[in-house]
């Protein structure tokens, strides 16, 4: 977790030297890097408490569910969904019974001027039941919600778990799909590519870069690279990129001390005699 706090410090003055309204997502499996087996889970929930008190500080408070983020259990998901100061988001997450779902299906969010809808899936492939819970394949779930939720919203971001192929084949389908943010099977960072309506990306959630998309938005349907002073056509617009964390960037005093706190905790576990206590990045 060392790097948070440098991580908020360049997220924050990111956010102040923007032009457009700024936003910070995660599409998801930000909690655990890899599926945890029960004798880990003690330590590992600590250290995803201490990410999620991170993220929030940074003005982070929507977050999709990823198929490793189920591993610490439903019931620690349900412990830290709090809405609107943290709500986590997917469609197809639901209740084995009833096929209701379990977490938000899709926040809405004004920026500026815009109506956003955020709408979360999470992989079917990769999990698709656990206890209370079982997850629907994408074309089940999605079609659906979007269509009750295109009528009030002028952009739609899909916080989406499954890999790089699902997700074209979403944007085919789905024409009212803006933009997709995937937290997918894949190391690494994807720049955007454009399928249908869709621009689809992914910033590695555990590496040392934030992915930036500034958007001039102009209507659905064509995206153009590049920001001008004064946009011209009907295209939208569009500029990325993947910002490195400076080594010698400065840190953020609010998060740094929710590291040292979540150290504290994990230290006084291993004390009681935890056999693992795993750290993020």
């Amino acid at each position: 977790m060392g790097g948070l706090s440098k991580k908020s410090f360049l997220v924050k003055e990111l956010s102040r030297e923007s032009l457009y309204p700024a936003l910070l997502l995660s599409s998801g499996n930000m909690l655990f890097p890899r599926t945890v087996p029960p004798e880990e889970r003690a330590a590992a929930r600590i250290t995803a408490e201490g990410l999620v008190q991170a993220t929030r500080a940074m003005g982070g408070t929507v977050m999709g569910v990823g198929s490793l983020d189920l591993s610490g259990g439903l019931s620690f998901l349900q412990s830290i969904h709090h809405p609107p100061d943290f709500t986590l988001v997917s469609s197809n997450l639901v209740h084995p019974d009833s096929e209701t779902p379990l977490f938000a299906p899709v926040v809405h969010q004004r920026v500026g001027e815009l109506r956003v809808a955020f709408v979360g899936l999470t992989d079917h492939t990769t999990v698709a039941a656990g206890e209370g819970f079982k997850v629907l394949p994408w074309q089940q779930a999605l079609e659906q919600r979007l269509a009750a939720v295109q009528e009030e919203a002028d952009f739609i971001l899909l916080l989406s778990n499954y890999p790089m192929a699902e997700n074209q084949a979403i944007a085919r389908k789905l024409a009212t799909i803006d933009c997709i943010f995937q937290a997918g099977h894949v190391i690494g960072n994807v720049a955007p590519t454009r399928t249908r309506n869709a621009l689809i990306s992914q910033t590695d959630i555990r590496g040392k870069y934030l992915g930036v998309l500034d958007i001039a938005w102009n209507g659905r349907g064509l995206w153009a690279k590049g920001l001008t002073s004064a946009p011209e056509g009907k295209d939208s617009r569009y500029r990325h990129r993947f910002v490195s964390l400076p080594i010698s960037a400065h840190s953020d005093p609010e998060v740094e001390a929710i590291v040292k706190q979540t150290q504290r905790r994990l230290n006084s576990l291993r004390r009681q005699g935890s056999p693992s206590c795993m750290i993020g990045k």
